[in-house]
């Protein structure tokens, strides 16, 4: 089992050239998806140090973020929520640690879950897929698969880590010196039989101490202890007061720690043997700089030792710990209390509030008062946001899925009224046209802009594009006028609404935030702001997408019932209006309202494949109507 450590090593300057280069899809829009939540980092074995180092990527963004193995993530669960993001770290993507990950974190509904493996196909793939708020960045990476310990894939991870943080590596060689080979050569015969090496480290070297007590122990080569550099001088120290002639020392040291590395150093007994594998680069450089050169300590203590660490020889115990299945220690029940659990955990988002037996029964209540209600009453008609509901941000400018055209037009061959209610203008009028059958068209009603204009799909002259309202002239004008805003932002003003796109969605928090106080300081009252998928809309203080409600009661007759569908509940989500009616379903955030604004959902299911799942829960029954059963 395995391949020579050495073969390994000879690599591992192609593997960085090909992780400096290899495309990353849509990199601006992944930093920006991982960049605007804490992040929980999930791997184990190899993979850990590569965690290690995203953790500190994350933190220097001013984000939090914490790197746990798999099982850690079992007793962490209460702190994953839809306020964080999760990326996973596997090399192959098959290991069951990291597969139960996936499940364990797909039940617990975060904002978003990554993967990162080195191949683009895998089991771990397969379970992505399914979701809507997963992606999988699968690489094939040149090297091959490693041997025993994890060499190339680090090189790897380490590269393209840091290119998702747009910290992309500047080394010119991952090569040794021949000075600090020698050094290693030194340093490893000064070593008694049995010994114990101590690794200092601080900052970014963090990850090369891990990698490297994973690979001593791993291959079984020799015992590590690791301590940053102060933590080192709160008795730890005194280690080498008791176990001197069988201990030494190895410092990471990096330009950042120099300083703190010599003084610790010089401080403690000549005789110990010590080695510094030293970088003159800083932060991510240095990381990936040391840990090439500490996969040639690990190579030295080897041969030294008689073992080859990329193939040491693996026990029949250790195949079976590797591949214990564990997942019956923390399975969830399923069932209808598994779905209330969901639902509840969504309005709240937070799995401790359920441990609370009061207010978990007050929600109880509540739930299933609207799910009895939602599923006892005839509707006449379906009111749909469009993007995030019918289509993702990723599909806005293609058709939206077949499955969902199947389903609209089935629906409106059942008599049902269909509303479709965006922040869109006449784009979303072209195409629906193009799916939609015409001789439907008059069914199908759609209002432009928030609401802000209404008519039927078959009306070619709307919505009117010019604006004719003075206030947003003056909306706009101020927004052109303040460079902390203009900067970063495209507007487009319509008959009805300011539309403004956020240029760098690197800046969109910090332009959202001094966008919103800057506008609602001076037009307070006369406006509304609200958030979609992909854009802010400004309306008026009068426009709302729960005007649909009168048109149709104008033209359809009054007392009929509307089920609403949308994805942004949640104020200033451009939805919250309109899932406030008492029918209402989201397939993404929610309000707190227990009587309305309920998503109801397969546990790790959103917006399209949401919808759709509300889409088959669908009977039409006679009177040109329908009833939904969730």
């Amino acid at each position: 089992m395995g391949k020579p450590y050495s073969d390994e090593l000879k690599k591992l300057n192609d593997t960085y050239k090909w992780a400096s280069d290899v495309k990353i899809d849509n990199l601006e829009d992944l930093n920006y998806l991982l960049c605007t939540k804490p992040l929980y980092i999930i791997g184990s074995g190899g993979s850990s140090s590569a965690c290690a180092l995203m953790t500190l990527h994350h933190q220097e963004h001013g984000l939090i973020a914490s790197d746990i193995t798999p099982l850690e993530l079992q007793y962490s669960k209460k702190s994953i929520n839809k306020e964080s993001n999760v990326m996973l770290i596997s090399a192959s993507g098959r290991n069951s640690d990291i597969l139960l990950a996936f499940d364990t974190v797909i039940s617990l509904e975060p904002n978003f879950i990554f993967s990162l493996c080195l191949t683009e196909e895998s089991p771990l793939k397969k379970k992505s897929e399914q979701y809507s708020i997963s992606k999988l960045l699968g690489f094939n990476n040149p090297a091959g698969k490693d041997g025993f310990l994890a060499t190339n894939s680090l090189v790897a991870y380490f590269t393209i880590i840091s290119r998702i943080y747009y910290k992309k590596p500047s080394l010119k060689t991952l090569a040794p010196t021949r000075l600090f080979l020698d050094n290693i050569a030194q340093f490893s015969s000064l070593l008694y039989e049995d010994f114990t090496i101590i690794v200092l480290y601080a900052g970014w070297g963090k990850p090369v101490a891990l990698d490297l007590e994973s690979k001593f122990s791993e291959s079984g080569i020799g015992n590590i202890l690791l301590s940053d550099y102060r933590n080192f001088g709160h008795g730890r120290h005194n280690w080498f007061d008791k176990k001197r002639k069988q201990s030494a020392i190895v410092a990471i040291v990096s330009e950042d720690e120099k300083e703190i590395a010599e003084k610790t150093l010089d401080l403690l007994p000549s005789e110990i043997p010590k080695l510094q594998i030293k970088s003159e680069e800083r932060m991510a450089n240095a990381s990936l700089d040391l840990l090439a050169q500490a996969f040639f300590l690990v190579e030295e203590i080897g041969r030294i030792k008689g073992i080859d660490p990329g193939r040491p020889g693996v026990p029949s115990y250790g195949s079976s710990l590797y591949n214990l299945k564990y997942s019956k220690f923390f399975r969830q029940k399923n069932g209808e209390t598994e779905k209330l659990r969901n639902a509840i955990m969504r309005k709240h988002g937070n799995l401790c509030f359920l441990e609370n037996e009061e207010s978990f029964l007050l929600w109880k209540n509540a739930y299933n008062n609207f799910k009895k209600k939602l599923t006892s009453t005839l509707f006449r008609g379906i009111f749909l946001d469009y993007d995030g509901t019918l289509c993702s941000a990723d599909e806005r400018f293609v058709p939206p899925r077949e499955e969902i055209i199947e389903k609209l037009n089935f629906f409106l061959s059942k008599g049902i009224l269909i509303g479709i209610v965006t922040g869109r203008g006449k784009s979303v009028r072209k195409e629906l046209q193009k799916f939609i059958e015409q001789k439907y068209w008059k069914n199908i009603i759609i209002g432009y802009y928030n609401g802000a204009q209404i008519s039927p799909l078959e009306d070619d002259k709307m919505p009117v594009m010019e604006n004719s309202n003075p206030l947003f002239s003056e909306i706009e004008e101020s927004l052109r006028g303040e460079p902390l805003v203009s900067t970063y932002i495209d507007i487009e003003v319509r008959h009805g609404q300011v539309t403004v796109l956020v240029k760098d969605k690197k800046q969109s928090k910090m332009v959202k935030s001094v966008l919103m106080d800057f506008l609602y300081n001076k037009f307070r009252f006369k406006i509304q702001i609200l958030e979609s998928s992909h854009s802010i809309d400004i309306i008026s203080s009068s426009t709302s997408k729960s005007s649909i409600f009168n048109y149709c009661e104008q033209y359809y007759g009054s007392g009929l019932k509307y089920l609403c569908i949308g994805d942004r509940g949640k104020y200033p989500g451009n939805d919250y209006q309109l899932l406030a009616n008492e029918f209402s379903l989201s397939v993404d955030q929610v309000s707190n309202d227990p009587h309305s604004c309920w998503n109801l959902a397969s546990k790790g299911v959103n917006c399209v494949e949401a919808t759709l799942e509300y889409f088959n829960a669908i009977t039409p029954a006679e009177e040109l109507s329908f009833k939904i059963k969730l």
